[in-house]
């Protein structure tokens, strides 16, 4: 059984247990509320109900305010609980599936266990929503195997940037044993249930991982730089990042919360890895001299440091080329090329381009904005 705490959880109604687990998760790659969203390997967005198994947990994360041996106010669902608030949910339309994770229950086997049996019973009653599963460090590979076989999606977290960082942050697992080695078999599980099932069957989710910001002095540099890795190592698809905030009655009470917007230039970086062909190398010129990310939006950045590939010609810029240019997306690089040529802004606009952001750095029939400088804030 998952272990309880009598005093604290004795007198609580099923809705208020409900609650408590429902906020934990903020601290896994989601916000507060009952409900997140996923992504889906085609881009659309899934709506999960998102809960803990149980707040109560053995590790010692310095961060989390679910760590052995601080005081809180401890809950916990049985799988049972789990299966019928899912099918609550999905029957009223309001979710599509679940996002489960969990404190570690003893040890990562017994916590996997507790997570499969929810699966194993949401399946067997009939269940074709999206499953996502927040596994924990050092689960066994025979267990990631089974929850290969009834989950849609996932993935263990890594948290920080190397071995040293992360035994500072999360002293009961090891980096490379617990985390990086887990990495590489849900990469290959997910590449061996693809071609089991292919694209007609079961959606299955891609790899992914979650970073904590600013729980540590690492630089944004180090960050990027790890992600550009994994997605080349562990076909890693989408990193989530966890601005830090500090907790009462945890080692790291006294650390300064980290800044939302750097969360949000981090999403915006990897985005550029992942679907605008970039490598970590190409954002070297757009730190600050400790490493760290600005507030201003990457993409506007790298432009503003190389004026000699602007202005972009609409109508003969390749794919690559088009990219490059602030307010011009995959889809929209995509539609350009299928409808040139282009003869005027309003047919960008159509096609989904920000010209706000792009009018500088495009030209349209020997037509350009003629002062780059002036509109990007940079100096010649």
């Amino acid at each position: 059984m998952i272990p309880r705490n009598p005093v604290n959880e004795h007198h609580m109604t099923l809705m208020e247990r409900m609650k408590i687990l429902s906020e934990g998760t903020k601290y896994d790659s989601c916000n507060q509320s009952a409900v997140c969203h996923a992504f889906g390997p085609d881009g659309r967005c899934i709506q999960l109900y998102k809960t803990l198994l149980t707040n109560t947990c053995s590790g010692e994360c310095t961060y989390c305010p679910n760590r052995c041996g601080r005081h809180s106010t401890k809950a916990s669902l049985t799988p049972e609980e789990i299966t019928k608030i899912t099918w609550s949910f999905y029957r009223k339309n309001a979710i599509e599936g679940l996002f489960l994770s969990s404190g570690v229950i003893g040890d990562a086997e017994r916590t996997a266990e507790k997570q499969l049996e929810v699966a194993k019973l949401l399946r067997s009653q009939g269940f074709t929503g999206y499953i996502h599963m927040r596994v924990m460090p050092g689960t066994p590979l025979y267990l990631l195997e089974e929850i290969a076989d009834y989950a849609n999606k996932f993935g263990v977290n890594a948290e920080t940037t190397s071995s040293v960082n992360y035994s500072e942050i999360c002293p009961n697992f090891d980096y490379k044993s617990d985390v990086l080695q887990r990495l590489k078999w849900t990469r290959d599980l997910i590449n061996k249930k693809r071609k089991e099932i292919g694209y007609g069957g079961r959606i299955v989710g891609a790899n992914d991982t979650q970073f904590v910001v600013g729980a540590l002095s690492e630089p944004d540099r180090d960050i990027v730089r790890t992600v550009d890795k994994f997605m080349d190592k562990y076909e890693l698809r989408r990193p989530y990042f966890m601005s830090f905030d500090p907790v009462p009655s945890t080692p790291l009470e006294n650390i300064p919360s980290s800044p939302k917007w750097r969360e949000i230039r981090l999403y915006q970086t990897s985005y550029l890895l992942k679907d605008y062909g970039l490598k970590a190398f190409d954002f070297d010129a757009v730190y600050d001299d400790n490493g760290f990310l600005l507030d201003t939006d990457p993409k506007m950045l790298l432009a503003s440091c190389r004026p000699d590939m602007f202005p972009v010609n609409i109508n003969s810029a390749s794919r690559e080329e088009l990219l490059t240019v602030p307010g011009i997306g995959p889809v929209g690089a995509s539609r350009i090329i299928q409808s040139r040529p282009i003869a005027s802004e309003k047919e960008l606009a159509r096609m989904g381009v920000v010209l706000g952001r792009a009018r500088p750095f495009i030209e349209i029939n020997g037509k350009k904005q003629t002062n780059l400088f002036s509109f990007t804030g940079v100096g010649a």
